[in-house]
């Protein structure tokens, strides 16, 4: 655990000793209500209205008028927590021992339209008196003005998307990153952790520069009455900005994402969500063709890049060969356990780790990335996230979310979080959230069958099929090769079958995401490359054709299915030689709530030196054992008649 926590460097890591103490925000009416009860409230009290200089009867009969004491502000900041501690309780939300009792913690809100101006955009200014009163107040209008029209533009894109209510990831996480709170959020697949921290990027990118920057400046230089420095700024605004001012290139926030898809996706979200916004929403998504103007600084032209979203192998090249990253405000970190993995990329003589698959398919083809990039490929995911923190500015905001954050991700938060909001919902707040894996959605109704040996599966596959599946399905295997091989022998079965593994181009593996989505495939057979984050619609049911190698691998793809409340069906295929890792899948599904036999809770632990590794399996084929032998035979003769071939053209050219 020392050993991950060394291997960031000290510039990506931050200084708790410099963060600022953040304002206590008060809470929505909508959710909870200071005002005491009917039989508590105080009543105006009529000795007020008496004349002072009455006799001793009319105090008298003034104190009998009088109504029930008023509450102090302790006594109301008490209630006030309880009621909303009690709220959490009640929708899932559960923060860390840290937090609990930290008022500084931003209220959760109960819809979305509770999303109000948070406090340093100006939504607590206009109270008090003197200098620094009158003069904020003059553009307080303008500042709620510019949050209103984005929020309402954002509220209509939210209804077009059939988004009723927030999920409670989404009520906590929304106001504490607009609070510029760094998070750490957990919660089940499919629990909308995508929209929230969207939907606070969006915000926060469009969010003017003199308000973001330079509110608190301008109110400090007010407050104290330094007209030389107002003097000062007049002067400045008439000369041209510095290059460090200057917008063009600026990147806002930056969403990262470890595969290809799953950037795609988070980058289709934000075009929905932004459409219509006023004065433009300049997102892009980072790849070959606009690598180029990232390394310019060209990117969203003279006003900079509002949000970009990429994953850490193309970025990190990009921040290499100039980029710049000193005007994020938010970083997001999305599958945060992917992202912080600092066993990733090994490789290793006699096997492979199954995550390699999926890195090598994130960013196109490796070689080609090898060679403009300094050997990136060979770099870890951790490593890449710690180059990207280490060129990001103090101040930006950092939030992590996953749906399994295990212990090391959380030891390593510590030194790149600064005073983090924990918050846990759904299955893992109940659970307590410890484990990496913890349970998966209770939505889904999770099988476990044998089928003996690695024959039996396609067995099980094709009988399925003749009872009737629902699609859309998907089919989950620990190799490309093995992927491959399963699509060649369900292609002629009479099923719409396609296959994405990291093996094919990027051009034919979006074009088989597109006609899964489309319902042109039913059956689409994949690897692990899409078990992270990928978001499709209404999968009735997910396959686990191999038995994935832990718990957290089995909990990402069984998430396929069962996702926004929809119940979802999940079949785990094991064999005889499968029984080592048999014991983590069914903790999971019991941590979810199913039915385990209780000698599958009793088998032998998993050996540490066999964890992680991809197992040797037999082929899949079906082709007659007679016909198998033939085959062989025949590429035997093959092979003997060209080197008798070759051997005649020696014994030739020796004579000669």
């Amino acid at each position: 655990m020392e050993d991950l926590f060394n291997m960031l460097s000290s510039s990506a890591r931050i200084d708790k000793s410099k963060r600022k103490s953040k304002p206590v925000v008060r809470p929505p009416a909508s959710i909870t209500k200071t005002i005491p009860r009917h039989d508590q409230e105080t009543t105006p009290n009529e000795a007020d209205h008496a004349d002072v200089s009455g006799d001793e009867g009319n105090q008298s009969t003034a104190k009998k008028n009088r109504g029930p004491k008023q509450h102090s502000a302790e006594k109301l900041e008490l209630i006030h927590r309880e009621e909303v501690s009690a709220f959490r309780r009640r929708v899932g939300i559960k923060l860390s021992s840290d937090n609990k009792h930290d008022e500084a913690v931003p209220d959760p809100i109960s819809s979305f339209r509770d999303w109000t101006c948070p406090k340093w955009w100006g939504g607590s200014i206009g109270s008090g008196g003197g200098i620094l009163s009158r003069c904020v107040l003059l553009c307080f209008n303008e500042t709620h003005r510019i949050f209103s029209q984005i929020h309402q533009t954002i509220l209509r894109n939210i209804e077009n998307g059939k988004w009723r209510e927030p999920t409670p990831i989404q009520m906590q996480a929304i106001p504490s990153l607009m609070d510029l709170r760094d998070v750490m959020g957990c919660a089940p697949t499919g629990s909308g952790k995508t929209g929230a921290f969207v939907l606070p990027a969006i915000m926060l990118a469009k969010c003017p520069e003199e308000i973001f920057y330079g509110q608190h400046d301008f109110q400090v230089s007010v407050a104290s009455g330094d007209k030389t420095k107002r003097g000062k700024k007049k002067k400045k605004k008439d000369e041209p900005r510095s290059e460090e001012n200057n917008l063009q290139g600026s990147v806002r926030t930056v969403l990262l994402a470890p595969s290809r898809e799953l950037s795609s996706q988070i980058y289709r979200e934000v075009l929905r969500l932004t459409s219509n916004i006023p004065n433009k929403f300049f997102c892009a998504l980072l790849s070959k063709s606009n690598a180029g103007l990232a390394i310019q600084n060209q990117l969203g032209g003279k006003s900079g890049l509002d949000c970009l979203v990429s994953t850490p192998m193309r970025l990190v090249e990009c921040i290499e060969r100039g980029m710049r990253l000193n005007g994020v405000r938010l970083i997001v970190l999305d599958e945060a356990d992917r992202l912080l993995d600092a066993s990733d990329g090994k490789r290793e003589s006699n096997t492979t780790p199954v995550a390699l698959d999926e890195r090598e398919g994130s960013d196109g083809k490796a070689s080609n990335t090898d060679k403009q990039s300094g050997s990136l490929q060979s770099r870890t995911f951790l490593q890449q996230i710690d180059s990207i923190l280490a060129h990001l500015p103090p101040s930006a905001t950092r939030a992590l979310f996953s749906a399994t954050l295990g212990p090391s991700v959380r030891h390593l938060s510590e030194s790149i979080l600064r005073s983090p909001i924990d918050i846990t919902t759904g299955i893992h707040a109940r659970i307590g959230g410890n484990s990496a894996a913890g349970g998966a959605s209770e939505h889904i109704k999770q099988e476990l069958k044998f089928v003996g040996r690695e024959d039996g599966k396609l067995l099980a596959i094709r009988q399925l099929v003749a009872e009737g599946i629902t699609p859309p399905v998907l089919i989950f295997l620990q190799s490309k090769e093995r992927a491959q091989a399963l699509f060649s022998e369900l292609l002629y079965d009479g099923i719409r079958v396609d296959v994405i593994h990291a093996g094919r181009s990027p051009g034919a593996r979006e074009a088989s995401v597109a006609k899964f989505r489309r319902g042109d495939t039913w059956v689409l057979i994949c690897t692990d490359l899409v078990a992270r984050g990928v978001d499709f619609k209404a999968v009735n049911l997910v396959i686990n054709y191999d038995l994935p190698l832990d718990g957290v691998t089995y909990v990402h793809r069984i998430g396929r299915t069962g996702r926004a409340n929809r119940e979802g069906r999940a079949i785990t295929y094991f064999t005889e030689s499968d029984f080592d890792n048999l014991r983590t899948i069914a903790n999971v599904m019991r941590l979810s709530g199913c039915d385990v036999p209780e000698w599958m809770l009793q088998l032998k632990r998993q050996s540490s030196k066999g964890g992680g590794q991809k197992k040797k399996r037999d082929d899949i084929d079906t082709t007659p054992v007679y016909d198998k032998r033939k085959r062989k035979r025949r590429k035997q003769n093959i092979e003997n008649s060209k080197q008798k071939k070759i051997d005649s053209e020696q014994n030739q050219n020796s004579r000669n």
